[in-house]
Parts: structure tokens; sequence; C-alpha cells
């Protein structure tokens, strides 16, 4: 704007814009209004890789134990048999009850498990496999339900596996990698379909893992981790739908046996060993495809089945060494919550009005120019 010889009046300067200055004006003004009506800025963006979560301490579990399976079925996370001292396997079942945190006993295994898939389905808890103590794989799947507190047999895996991972998505159970019942580590995906009652086979992990984990997110799963000898830094997303596997970003730190949850968009991966006890807490961002760290564990942990629930992520128990040394500790990391999408303040509409009028004022002189 510039002011006439009278003070009192303002008139608006628009010069002449030939098609190329238009569009760069355009693209200027879009983020700006873009900025001013949301809380989405590309000139201002967060700060990045500053810890903004923290971990919680809950209460502790009856039975100190680590290689457990854990799922959520209602108000209830249940947290199913693992190590104890003496690397023998448990039985133990608890329940969490989620509003009050405290734990009690539901009835136990058939048989002591460990390093188990664990999935719930349809208000079914799916135990799928494991080891008895012993390090050598099974193919039994047994069936916990809640609401008459039993188990039952389920359908046998296709192969005995032991240190391999589990997940529900979109009514299906998907069991990734592990050790066979040779001690030989795969790349097998197995797909359990609740309305058959049967067990299929998927495309194969482009990376052989056990002691990996994996997380579901919208429309994929992400399989993260794990080892074969050594820990592996994969991050691969499978697709379902498609039968397909996708490489991603690695993981900054390569590790196993990790506390691995997806929350508010976004997938955590904290503590795990091999060839160390960690406690960096990574974060996956499915939609750059990149990674940032937050909080590390307060109490640095590996063999953990984490559950994510509304607003943070249980990890119920775990290893305190690099092998053997089970505890009873809870706690729950609480990330960041996303912004809320903000209103429209009565600035923010000033501001849009202002750039449309402006656009506005272009378009027409120009009109008019043409028209001469």
């Amino acid at each position: 704007m510039a002011r006439t010889s009278d003070d009192s009046k303002l008139r608006v300067v628009v010069p002449p814009l030939g098609a190329h200055a238009m569009f760069h004006a355009v693209k200027l003004i879009s983020p700006l209004t873009t900025c001013l009506l949301t809380a989405s800025c590309p000139f201002l963006g967060p700060a990045s890789g500053m810890p903004v979560g923290q971990w919680v301490p809950l209460a502790p579990m009856n039975v100190a134990r680590q290689e457990t399976g854990a799922a959520r079925i209602g108000d209830f996370v249940y947290v199913v048999g693992g190590l104890i001292e003496g690397f023998d396997a448990t039985d133990v079942v608890e329940a969490y009850d989620v509003a009050n945190d405290a734990w009690s006993f539901v009835a136990p295994l058939p048989t002591p498990l460990d390093h188990m898939g664990c999935a719930a389905l349809d208000g079914k808890l799916y135990v799928l496999g494991g080891y008895s103590g012993d390090f050598v794989a099974k193919s039994a799947v047994w069936v916990y339900d809640p609401a008459l507190d039993t188990w039952s047999s389920g359908p046998a895996l296709p192969q005995a596996r032991g240190a391999a991972w589990a997940v529900a998505h979109a009514g299906k159970i998907y069991l990734f990698g592990g050790k066979d019942a040779s001690g030989v580590t795969r790349r097998t995906t197995y797909t359990f379909d609740p309305s058959t009652n049967m067990w299929s086979s998927g495309a194969d992990m482009p990376t052989a893992r056990e002691h990996l984990t994996a997380a579901s997110l919208d429309d994929y799963i992400y399989v993260i981790g794990g080892r074969s000898g050594s820990a592996s830094n994969a991050n691969e997303r499978y697709d379902p739908d498609m039968n397909q596997w996708t490489a991603l970003a690695p993981l900054p730190t390569a590790r196993s046996a990790s506390v691995t949850a997806a929350l508010f968009g976004k997938v955590y991966v904290a503590g795990g060993e091999i060839p160390q006890l960690f406690d960096v807490n990574e974060v996956y961002d499915p939609a750059t495809d990149t990674w940032s760290v937050d909080a590390p564990m307060a109490i640095p942990r590996h063999g953990v089945a984490a559950v994510a629930l509304s607003d943070r992520i249980l990890a119920p128990g775990g290893g305190t060494v690099q092998g053997l040394a089970p505890t009873n500790a809870v706690d729950a990391f609480v990330p960041p919550a996303p912004p809320p999408i903000p209103a429209i303040s009565g600035y923010g509409v000033f501001a849009q009005a202002a750039a449309l009028f402006a656009l506005g004022a272009v378009v027409i002189l120009r009109a008019k120019r043409a028209a001469r």
C-alpha cells in the first residue's frame, strides 16, 4: 500500500505481473496462508531429534519374566508366559487392568511357553508356537477366551516357530520370521484367517530374522530389527492386500527383541539387545520414511511384548541385562499427542481474505488492460 497526498487515504498499488511472476506470487501466498490458518508451516518446522515423550512407572507384575507374549482385549492387557530365573519357561498369565493400574492372575497356559507369538483377534487371545525353556520351536496354537477364562487348542502353525512375531491386522493374524524346529532362522510370513480357521503362506520377508518385532499401522505392517547371528537394522513394510514387501529407511541402531509399537501415526522402537543392552528410543515416521529419537528407556530392557494403548505404550517386564535377568517392572512410554486441528481464528480469516483480495485485484487489473 502507498499513501496519496491526502494522508487520510490509502491506495493499492498493483504492479503489472507477467504469468511467471503471478505463478510465483501464488506459490508464496499459498504456504503463507497455510501458516496462518493451520499449525503446519513449511517455513517453521518443529525441531527434530528432541526427546519430547516420557516414561511413566506403573504397578509391577506379580511375576518377573521376559520373552513374554502380550495383547489387549477390551479393558485388559494379557501378558502370557515367558522366561523366569534359570531359563525356565512359565505358564503364568496375568491381566493388567488399564483403568486401575492393577494386575491379577487368570487361567494359566496349558503348557509353559516363552518366545511365542501373541495377538488378539475377535475378543480372543492367540498364542503361537514359541519355546518351552528348551529353545526348540513348537507349532501348537493356544486360544484364550477371557469371557470364560479358559484355553483351547487352535489350528497348528504350518511349521514350528520360536522367537517369531505376531500381529493382528485387518481381521487376520500374521506371524513373521523366527526359528524353525532345526534352529534355522526363517523369512516366512504366515497368515491366519478366522473365517476359514486356516493358515496360509504369504510372500517371504526380504530379510531372515528372529527376535524381530512388528507393528500394524494403517494399511501396512512394519517389521523391524531382529537378528540372524548379528543384530539387524532391517525395516521392511508388508502390504497384506498386495502381498508385497518394501524395504524402508533402516533402523538407525541395529538390535533385536525391542519394545516396539505404533501410536499416533508413528512406530516406536525402544530398548533391545545384541550386541549390548540398549536404552535408545528411535521413532519411525512412515509419512517421511525418516527416523528421529525420543526419550530413552528409564529402565533399559529387552524381550518385552509392548502393547499400544490409547495414549501410551505399555512395556511389561523384560530382561534388564543382555541374556537372562527377568524383571517384574512395568512402565509406559507416553509420546507427545498429535496437535489438534486448530480452529480458524479471526486473524486467520483476515489473512486469507487479504491474500484472496490481492490475487483478485491482480486478475481484475490484467483483465481490464487486456480489454483495452
